[in-house]
């Protein structure tokens, strides 16, 4: 959705050289966030009725989400533009064990037969 809406967004900017996101009521760039909160942002909380929380919070819900749908730490770390995934482990750990019910089962499936129990068990 994200990708159409950029697409649909580049015959009134892009392809006039101007930015992506301009201001709505001059044509110009932004100069700063609060215009932004002010003439957007914050209305749209409130025709939602959305608790107001700072837009750079929006950058941890969808991390969140991303874990919690489960998608794999790696790529939400990219998505967040971190270089690898400790970050992502340590911020949003929490999220992880939870997102994927069946954790665990592959290996299970791969080690976990009798035989592969018998020799661990007969190792120590």
């Amino acid at each position: 959705m994200a990708r159409d809406a950029l697409l649909n967004q580049k015959q009134y900017t892009y392809l006039k050289n101007k930015e992506v996101f301009q201001n709505t009521v001059t044509g110009e760039r932004w100069t700063g966030d609060q215009s932004i909160r002010k003439t957007m942002f914050q209305p749209v909380l409130k025709r939602t009725k959305v608790r107001y929380r700072n837009p750079y919070q929006t950058r941890h819900t969808y991390a969140s989400m991303m874990l919690s749908a489960g998608e794999h730490p790696m790529w939400v770390a990219k998505q967040m533009g971190h270089r690898d995934w400790t970050m992502i482990a340590r911020i949003y750990g929490k999220w992880m064990p939870d997102a994927d019910k069946s954790a665990g089962s592959k290996a299970e499936a791969i080690f976990g037969n009798n035989t592969t129990g018998d020799i661990i068990k007969n190792s120590g």
